[in-house]
């Protein structure tokens, strides 16, 4: 018979599942009723990292002419149109921000899934940090054929 030390564990355990797949589905129910036609079928999950001016080889420009201002909530990305907006959660907080496409990255050998302003990083994690794992979520579904 297990003891009552093992019963706690195991309930405190499951209390902690619950906690979690509560938050989850509040998270995104939270997500559905801002972003209503959001396209869950496109989501992709990976690592995101921060650019800057401060950065070498950063370009005055982005890829779609804009001049680059890491205070403004955009990023790059290579599997998204230009001008798409982009739900990108931080799977370990909950925390989201909504950026952007106006450049192409982040550099394809790095295997990450997309690269934030400064600013935009900002708001879903501590820059110090450099990569967070993260959901990426486009907020309208894709009209049209692929892009």
């Amino acid at each position: 018979m297990p003891s009552l030390k093992r019963k706690i564990i195991w309930f405190i355990v499951l209390v902690l599942l619950m906690d979690v797949g509560i938050a989850a589905w509040v998270l995104v129910s939270d997500l559905k009723t801002r972003f209503p036609r959001m396209d869950l079928s496109r989501a992709s999950v990976g690592v995101a990292s921060w650019y800057s001016r401060q950065d070498k080889h950063i370009k005055p420009e982005t890829a779609n002419g804009e001049k680059f201002d890491d205070t403004k909530m955009t990023c790059a990305s290579w599997h998204h149109s230009f001008g798409e907006k982009l739900i990108v959660l931080n799977v370990l907080t909950g925390k989201w921000v909504v950026c952007r496409v106006n450049d192409r990255g982040p550099n394809k050998r790095l295997d990450r899934t997309v690269d934030l302003t400064y600013a935009a990083f900002k708001k879903i994690a501590n820059p110090r940090k450099g990569l967070v794992y993260v959901t990426v979520i486009p907020t309208e579904k894709r009209k049209g054929g692929p892009s």
